[in-house]
């Protein structure tokens, strides 16, 4: 019984942190988020690479550009795509340049797809 209270009390913590994960909209924010952060901890760390950072930049890019629908998105999830490896290429020119411009360019990238993310609501409507 106890074990059970505990169960959800550890269920309704868990979706009190992780806002946003029920829903496809609030996970696509939450990898935009995860890509900014990570490139602010690759800054903090500059010129050290920090490579969990890194990983993590790198796998929330690659799996937004996974999730795209390019048969039905058309030209708006092609180009999304080729800014998502063109974000990667960037990332994988820091690690070999530590040229801090390629971080600030992805960072400025991601501000700007989750400003305008947020400027829609998960039912795919402008909310002003």
């Amino acid at each position: 019984m106890a074990i059970n209270r505990a169960y959800e009390a550890y269920k309704t913590s868990d979706s009190e942190y992780i806002e946003g994960i029920e829903s496809p909209h609030g996970r696509v924010k939450i990898l935009f988020e995860t890509v900014i952060d990570n490139v602010n901890n690759l800054e903090d760390a500059h010129p050290k690479t920090d490579f969990v950072s890194l990983g993590k930049s790198v796998n929330s890019i690659t799996v937004l550009a996974g999730s795209l629908n390019t048969k039905e998105g058309g030209e708006l999830a092609d180009n999304l795509l080729e800014l998502y490896d063109y974000s990667k290429r960037c990332l994988n020119q820091y690690v070999e340049d530590k040229n801090i411009y390629k971080l600030e360019e992805v960072k400025s990238i991601f501000e700007k797809l989750l400003d305008g993310w947020n400027g829609i609501d998960s039912q795919g409507t402008k909310s002003y």
